[in-house]
């Protein structure tokens, strides 16, 4: 799972990734255009407590992999312009975060000379569909090229599903509001469209705005595809995570933007990919792991080990509200809060799972 960090330059788009990645190690990759990439720890305090719960020898949180890319231009989503070279990266993330600039810094000048994030986000996504739209009008020329000359395997079902996906971003619609079936979703996914992938406008303020979203206004050409959006100073965040908890809130005071948004940000991210938490516990180990949401209790096991999905006979289950009420797995089991489940349970966030297979 890959969030990918996107923006026009100057957006503070990098000090979001600085702040999401805060004390964790990032490498680079590619020559021109090249991203920095981490894989970022999940802050989680329900795995902290079962920790102190079942004292293990280890504990491992969830993590997601972040990519901060550089910066878009105009043209950028034209392969054969300087920028080019983004779109293939951009299209192995799970989810973009586009982030725009809403604050002022004489020290920063605005690439078009004037602060306006309304238009800069609705330039990002013009980016994203020239991409796409590129992509969707060279797989139908070559197919209608194919069919004229006979050739048997091409597909009118995808031709007809592309027409579509052309009409739409012809009006500038993200793919990802198109009602689609199953099939179609099949026929569309090794394409990787960056319109059709889930997308959080991150708003970039000023310090004391309080993160606000002020007089963001929609991107009148999405009508009602609109991305989901949030506020945040990127730049107090950074300052904030380097100061004592005490400090901090202190800091927040005195500016008068109330608590951290940071963690609202990075739960924000987790909701994007559309995932969901269960952990493991005892006394090796406690471990989140992570996977879809409305995924069955084969597929946790699955998320564990191939092995224990192959050998699946039940799931211990118990809620980790429960759990915690109960202080104990050998309470809940007196209790009947600990129950078994098939394979076709449907894993609950927060569930404390144990598979019991066959080797």
């Amino acid at each position: 799972m890959r969030i990918g960090i996107i923006g026009l330059p100057a957006s503070g788009k990098s000090t979001v990734y600085q702040l999401l990645t805060h004390g964790q190690p990032s490498h680079q990759v590619g020559q021109l255009g090249e991203a920095s990439i981490a894989v970022v720890k999940v802050p989680d305090p329900r795995l902290e407590r079962l920790a102190l719960m079942f004292n293990p020898k280890k504990v491992t949180p969830a993590s997601v992999e972040l990519a901060d890319f550089a910066p878009l231009v105009k043209e950028s989503g034209k392969p054969a312009s300087p920028g080019g070279q983004l779109l293939p990266q951009m299209r192995q993330s799970t989810a973009l975060l586009m982030v725009v600039r809403a604050f002022q810094d004489e020290r920063v000048p605005h690439i078009e000379g004037r602060v306006d994030p309304v238009k800069d986000a609705a330039s990002l996504w013009t980016e994203l569909v020239l991409a796409d739209l590129d992509v969707v009008e060279k797989r139908i020329a070559r197919i209608e090229e194919a069919m004229r000359k006979g050739k048997k395997g091409e597909s009118h079902q995808e031709l007809a599903l592309l027409k579509r996906c052309y009409a739409a971003l012809q009006e500038e619609q993200p793919l990802r509001g198109m009602s689609l079936t199953a099939e179609e979703e099949r026929l569309l996914r090794g394409f990787q469209f960056l319109t059709a992938k889930p997308s959080l406008l991150v708003v970039n303020t000023d310090e004391g705005a309080g993160g606000e979203l002020g007089s963001l206004a929609p991107i009148p050409a999405l009508g009602a595809s609109q991305p989901a959006s949030m506020a945040i100073s990127a730049k107090l965040e950074l300052e904030l995570a380097d100061l004592p908890p005490d400090e901090a809130s202190a800091f927040c005071a005195e500016l008068g933007v109330g608590a951290s948004a940071a963690p609202r940000l990075r739960q924000a991210c987790y909701d994007l990919l559309g995932v969901m938490t269960f952990f493991t516990v005892g006394s090796d180990e406690v471990r989140a792991w992570t996977i879809p949401l409305h995924a069955t209790a084969l597929q946790a096991a699955g998320a564990i080990h191939s092995d224990l999905a192959q050998g699946f006979i039940r799931a211990e289950v118990v809620a980790y509200e429960a759990l915690i009420r109960c202080g104990s797995l050998a309470a809940t089991r007196h209790d009947g809060s600990l129950r078994l489940e098939g394979k076709d349970y449907l894993v609950a966030d927060g569930d404390i799972m144990n598979i019991r297979f066959n080797i």
